[in-house]
């Protein structure tokens, strides 16, 4: 009996280990946490190039500056185990106009209970954005309204995103992560950046008060 007896105790032990509930797998979150000039060359859409007089004008080269900023993403894991970025992307607007496309392809693992940065690397190119905004139906309509031009604008922009003066934003993110075991999961985020989103978020705070 004492033998049988030990033995469906030890039964039991293990079915109560064996019956843990298996803990789901949480959504990482993802927020904006800054934006920063990686790199920038003054402002030009095409340059001339080999000028010498009127008889040598030299030609006019279809290149614009180039203007790359750094997305320091914050990604927070609420899991106990790692998971994994595997691939993510996010559309880049300044001033409500969407001007470029992110796409991170490097997997990247975030412990249990903690936050990494990532930080993606967007180049803009002068000639292509005001091409861009030139054959866009809703820039056309957002440049209407602000009583601007494709080539007035990006100007601004270039000359002026050091002081970061216009929001700048991050919609339509869509990242998809994985855990140890395989299973996958793709959280969606946003963010905004610049004094002027700063003032928003201000007032919001002040109309909670």
């Amino acid at each position: 009996m004492k033998n049988a007896a030990i033995i469906v105790t030890a039964l039991l032990v293990t079915l109560a280990f064996t019956a843990e509930p298996v803990l789901a797998f949480q959504a990482p979150v993802i927020t904006l946490d800054r934006v920063e000039v990686a790199a920038i060359q003054p402002f030009f859409a095409k340059p001339r190039v080999g000028y010498k007089d009127e008889k040598e004008p030299g030609k006019v080269e279809s290149v614009g500056s180039i203007l790359n900023l750094a997305y320091v993403l914050n990604i927070k894991n609420p899991n106990k185990e790692p998971v994994m970025l595997d691939e993510a992307t996010f559309t880049t607007t300044f001033e409500g106009i969407e001007v470029n496309t992110a796409m991170v392809y490097e997997d990247a693992w975030i412990p249990g209970g903690k936050t990494n940065q990532l930080r993606v690397v967007v180049t803009n190119e002068a000639l292509p954005t005001i091409l861009a905004l030139s054959v866009g139906s809703e820039a056309a309509e957002i440049l209407k309204e602000m009583k601007t031009s494709p080539g007035a604008i990006a100007k601004k922009w270039w000359d002026t995103i050091g002081d970061f003066t216009f929001p700048i934003e991050v919609t339509g993110g869509s990242a998809t992560f994985k855990d140890e075991k395989g299973k996958t999961m793709t959280v969606s985020f946003s963010g905004k950046w610049g004094k002027a989103a700063e003032k928003k978020v201000e007032k919001k705070e002040e109309k909670k008060k």
